[in-house]
């Protein structure tokens, strides 16, 4: 699957780039939406998206500085603009960030998935840092449950890797090194110890890196213990029960993560680790239970409940009833005899 992240302010306008591309189908995924330019930054670094469609004119961080700030990182992700001003310096900057595609609205389904698929050809020169990257996020997901011993060994071999890796892309190993350092880091400092990290090296002697990045995962070793994870624990529970309260409202990984005071990607991973899925899964969980009780109220109709649980695209909702319950809303109303 080409899994996607969109980028934009206005609701309605989001669901429906959301629906077009659900429509298109043909291996092009939603993983993310994002309701401003900062809050697609940080889906971006949780989600690792492979392509972004983004408007221009957003809060916080504009679309233009998104993807500008994209490129200057080097991340591997295809941008696709979809904006309603026609201005050529518009189009201009965005040339200069790299952008795949400039698309204007109003947008047709046609139009878009043409640009998809043409963002498969320039997908191809990332595609090899996208599995690093994987690699990076499978890594810190399942690092806690290994032993001292085997967490070094699958950190070296990575790196080893990394250190083979044939790129077209300039600075494209260095960038993936500070990506896993960052995450590295970001991970101890997330545990609200204090503690004295380890200088970072020139990225150019693999020993130095190998030294460095063993003096993290160490450093991170050290800070695990029995009363951080009480404070984790605590932490979860306060955000599992905004979601109880606020399901029905528009919730964002981002908006949760700023409820439990911490940052969107420490946040994802802990949640995963604590309640063993996502948060867009657990989420929908919690949403897809509330909709069952609406449903069995015979006045209530299909589209009214998914409204009412914080769904904003009924084929999504239709989609993901399926797919925990094994039937769809109205099979599921059949079932109870309404």
């Amino acid at each position: 699957m080409v899994q996607i992240v969109v980028a934009e302010d206005e609701l309605w306008l989001r669901s429906e780039l959301v629906e077009m591309i659900e429509q298109i189908g043909e291996g092009f995924e939603i993983v993310g939406e994002a309701m401003d330019g900062e809050d697609a930054w940080n889906m971006i670094h949780e989600l690792w998206p492979a392509i972004l469609v983004t408007d221009i004119r957003m809060p916080r961080r504009d679309g233009l500085e998104l993807i500008r700030d994209i490129e200057e990182a080097g991340l591997p992700i295809v941008s696709i603009i979809v904006s309603g001003y026609d201005d050529f310096s518009y189009a201009q900057q965005a040339v200069r960030y790299g952008v795949s595609e400039y698309l204007l609205k109003p947008l047709m389904k046609e139009e878009l998935k043409d640009a998809l698929h043409r963002s498969l050809n320039r997908m191809a020169m990332f595609k090899e840092m996208q599995g690093y990257l994987k690699q990076i996020v499978s890594f810190l997901e399942q690092m806690h449950e290994w032993d001292a011993k085997k967490r070094l060994a699958k950190l070296t071999s990575i790196l080893n890797e990394i250190r083979k890796l044939q790129s077209a892309r300039p600075g494209t190993r260095r960038t993936i090194l500070e990506i896993f350092a960052g995450k590295l880091t970001e991970l101890i400092k997330g545990d609200k110890m204090s503690c004295e990290l380890p200088a970072r090296p020139a990225w150019d002697h693999h020993d130095d890196i190998l030294r460095y990045f063993q003096s993290l995962l160490e450093t991170l070793t050290l800070q695990t213990n029995q009363s951080a994870n009480a404070e984790i624990r605590a932490v979860i529970r306060k955000a599992t029960d905004y979601i109880e309260s606020h399901y029905m409202q528009q919730l964002t990984l981002v908006k949760i993560a700023q409820v439990a005071n911490l940052s969107p990607s420490y946040f994802g991973y802990l949640f995963k680790q604590h309640t063993n899925q996502s948060f867009v899964n657990y989420l929908n969980g919690v949403r897809i239970q509330k909709a069952k009780a609406l449903l069995v109220e015979d006045d209530i109709k299909v589209y009214e409940a998914a409204e009412m649980v914080g769904f904003i695209s009924l084929p999504y909702f239709n989609r993901v009833f399926k797919a925990l319950t094994d039937m769809t809303p109205n099979d599921f109303r059949k079932g109870m005899g309404l």
